[in-house]
């Protein structure tokens, strides 16, 4: 049986820390939580932020330009639903990767569902998690009747298929 020392301990103190910053984001921003106090309470000053076709933007008032956007105007209702968390703790700096499913309604009231995958960057500061890089690459965005085998990408939404939709039966 392996040793457990402070090493191991700190580590999973800091991997819980950070998927409980991560959770509590997801639960604030589903609930419409204002982006400015969000993003400056749970991001670093240098965060980047890049979510394909939604945008890309450097430090906290960019992104809070653009959440604000998509919050406002794109995404109007959202379920955020990660798993699969893998986070790698590296002394102040880690990453972390999750799936996520989104049912979503858009700004002109379509019903939506977006899957894709989060790299996240943390670093800690003053003793505490905040992220630094927050990334999102769209799996699909499919309008919610028709499916994500029928239609991967709804229309604005440039995407790439790993796989062939008409080998799959529908």
């Amino acid at each position: 049986m392996r040793n457990i020392n402070q090493t191991d301990i700190q580590t999973l103190l800091d991997k819980n820390a950070i998927e409980e910053l991560v959770y509590q984001w997801d639960y604030l921003t589903d609930e419409r939580i204002g982006s400015d106090e969000l993003i400056d309470s749970f991001c670093t000053n240098d965060v980047i932020y890049d979510a394909g076709p939604l945008g890309r933007t450097e430090g906290k008032e960019a992104f809070i330009e653009a959440a604000r956007e998509i919050f406002d105007k794109e995404l109007l209702f959202t379920r955020h639903m990660r798993h699969n968390p893998i986070i790698d703790v590296d002394g102040d700096e880690a990453t972390g990767k999750w799936y996520a499913d989104i049912p979503s309604i858009t700004g002109n009231g379509k019903a939506v569902w977006i899957q894709g995958t989060y790299e996240l960057g943390f670093r800690r500061v003053n003793g505490n998690w905040k992220i630094s890089k927050y990334t999102f690459e769209f799996s699909y965005m499919t309008d919610f009747a028709k499916g994500w085998v029928k239609e991967p990408f709804i229309e604005g939404v440039p995407g790439e298929l790993n796989w062939q939709p008409e080998s799959i039966e529908q």
